[in-house]
């Protein structure tokens, strides 16, 4: 992922010889620092599940190309092709990305926060009523992994699909996704859910802290948790006193050291991800009017949101 403190609303993947792949993601993450719009955030992902991909232009004998071909997704499901001439200047791809953000669409800010607190919910209702199961994660009606309950596992079925957490986010964003309960958890295990978990605890952020997060007392980490390394600048300095059991989420946001969402997206992940101690209240999101499992969100007003906010218990201090 290019930016791995923020949320990238769009995925792009580069699909050149080896020798040229490495070239253009290079000149990508050049091209992203230097960019001063916050909403033109891109991770990288796999042909498959990406907005756009960048090919060679024309029929791909050339050893080196002085063009790129963008396949473009749109939301709309449309799609799209650009020419992006002089790819090598940093000027011309910071040109073709901003059109080509045009042509796949925004997306409401709000879009994945909700998809990340309506997943947590649903994946801690089923935990709860069932402990030892496997429960099915489909993505636009298709089998992508299967999840153990017990031990938070995840065993894929769609390896492309679920190569990164990013990647199973944009996904689930753009074509729904549905989490219901199988059978027993007695099959072999699967890779840790804790990275998938820890991302959308982060999303869920935006929204403000879990319930349970707002009314803890003292909040104490277990130790160090693994997951923040190479996060937001500011985690080290939450890590630092979070381990002497003398902060809640009241008196982080008053040492400054973060944005709140930044402090809210870093408590929800550690505790999804059952990093506290276990006297710390359980962090269970609370039940929500909004549908547990959803397709990508729909675009509201600021009301909407507000009113979201007041249903879920998420209205900030």
């Amino acid at each position: 992922m290019m930016n791995p403190q923020d949320t990238a609303p769009f995925c792009i993947a580069v699909a050149l010889p080896p020798h040229l792949k490495s070239l253009v993601e290079r000149l990508l993450q050049g091209v992203l620092r230097e960019q001063a719009d916050a909403d033109a955030r891109w991770c990288l992902g796999d042909a498959g599940s990406a907005d756009v991909v960048l090919r060679l232009h024309g029929d791909g004998t050339q050893a080196i190309s002085p063009n790129l071909l963008a396949d473009v997704r749109g939301r709309d499901g449309r799609r799209h092709s650009l020419t992006i001439e002089g790819v090598w200047r940093s000027g011309a791809m910071t040109a073709a990305l901003t059109r080509i953000a045009s042509l796949i669409g925004s997306e409401p800010a709000t879009a994945k926060p909700l998809l990340a607190l309506q997943w947590l919910q649903r994946w801690s209702e089923l935990r709860r009523q069932f402990p030892a199961a496997q429960l099915a994660l489909q993505v636009g009606g298709r089998l992508v992994a299967l999840l153990g309950t017990r031990q938070a596992t995840l065993q894929t079925m769609d390896r492309e699909l679920t190569a990164t957490p990013d990647t199973l986010i944009a996904a689930m964003a753009r074509d729904g996704w549905t989490l219901t309960p199988v059978g027993s958890d007695a099959a072999a295990p699967g890779a840790s859910l804790k990275p998938l978990l820890w991302q959308l605890g982060l999303l869920a952020g935006s929204l403000g802290a879990l319930p349970a997060l707002q009314s803890a007392a003292a909040l104490r980490l277990k130790g160090w948790p693994y997951l923040a390394a190479g996060g937001h600048r500011s985690f080290a300095e939450l890590i630092r006193h979070l381990r002497s059991g003398d902060n809640n989420r009241a008196s982080l946001l008053a040492l400054q050291l973060a944005p709140r969402n930044v402090v809210d997206g870093f408590l929800n992940a550690c505790a999804v991800c059952e990093f506290f101690h276990d006297d710390t209240a359980a962090p269970e999101p609370r039940a929500s009017a909004t549908p547990a499992i959803s397709a990508a969100a729909q675009p509201a007003d600021h009301a909407a949101i507000a009113a979201i906010r007041r249903t879920l218990g998420l209205v900030r201090p």
